[in-house]
């Protein structure tokens, strides 16, 4: 069996942002006016080059040994939940920060993180009080535009 190797992945993925990126400029404008080029002229060919090389380097990194993603991760199954817990925080705050807001969202996620190492009732503790403290210190001191839900917080 053919293990996975770390550069294989990170090229193909470089190659589907690459494909979401020329999808995107493909709905702006070509060219601008009779000689001048429009706002889709570079980002079209910027992903088009992007696309090419990460096609290079994936062909070029299934010739190749490097390091395998079994490698690459972890051996310690608690510190792969504890990468995968990060991740998927993560990946979970960017989701639902503008539905559900700020506060609920950064509560939900710091729990999450402080679970990890402390027991629940203290990471519900510990991550209401941060996220309390960031809300009020971004959108009431420093008045930066953070995303709330329909209660306000």
């Amino acid at each position: 069996m053919k293990k996975i190797k770390l550069d294989s992945v990170i090229c193909f993925c470089f190659m589907l942002f690459s494909l979401f990126y020329f999808y995107f400029a493909m709905h702006l404008k070509l060219w601008g006016g009779k000689y001048a080029p429009g706002p889709g002229f570079i980002p079209r060919w910027v992903s088009g080059m992007m696309f090419v090389l990460s096609l290079i380097a994936f062909v070029n990194s299934l010739k190749e040994n490097g390091i395998t993603l079994k490698d690459a991760l972890p051996a310690n199954i608690t510190s792969r939940i504890n990468l995968f817990v990060c991740w998927g925080g993560l990946i979970f705050f960017l989701i639902f920060v503008k539905k559900i807001g700020f506060v609920v969202t950064s509560i939900i996620l710091l729990t999450a993180l402080f679970s990890r190492g402390t027991k629940w009732p203290k990471a519900i503790l510990l991550g209401t009080i941060v996220s309390v403290c960031c809300f009020v210190i971004f959108k009431m001191v420093l008045q930066v535009q953070i995303p709330t839900n329909q209660f306000g917080w």
